[in-house]
């Protein structure tokens, strides 16, 4: 486990019957958390990780945009069926004429949020110029595109 705990005291009710519910907005997809019950007593309990699982493929933007002289960028790859299930996942740069700059990501991945680093680099190792970039990422039927921009 890491990080700390955070205080969600005002979204937690009890039943009649001593059945606790709480609700958690901040709670990302793909990422795990612990969630534990404190009283004037101490802890009252503490659950297992709790799982949120990933209902939809996603590319998220770019940060920071504009960048200089690196970028991350966050994707999601649902959950399959079955746990073991691994999706094929490509998250390619490409210039503004189409023409592919660097491949970031590029073959299977179990479900869950990943962030991919990208340097500025094409595939060669050279630092690409300045300007408008687009990242594409595939997964199955999946396909989004976000813009990029890098400033020197």
């Amino acid at each position: 486990m890491t990080g700390a705990f955070a205080s969600i005291a005002k979204n937690v009710s009890a039943s009649v019957d001593g059945q606790v519910q709480l609700s958690d907005s901040k709670v990302e997809m793909g990422d795990r958390y612990v969630y534990r019950l404190s009283g004037d007593t101490g802890v009252i309990n503490e659950t297992m990780s709790v799982y949120m699982p990933v209902t939809h493929a996603e590319l998220g933007q770019n940060y920071p945009n504009p960048f200089n002289p690196s970028t991350k960028v966050e994707y999601w790859v649902p959950d399959g069926e079955r746990a073991s299930v691994r999706t094929s996942v490509n998250v390619v740069v490409y210039d503004v004429r189409g023409a592919r700059v660097r491949t970031l990501v590029s073959g299977p991945k179990s479900a869950g949020h990943y962030v991919a680093p990208w340097d500025g680099r094409d595939d060669r190792g050279n630092r690409v110029s300045s300007g408008i970039y687009f990242c594409r990422m595939t997964a199955g039927a999946f396909s989004a595109v976000r813009k990029m921009v890098l400033v020197k």
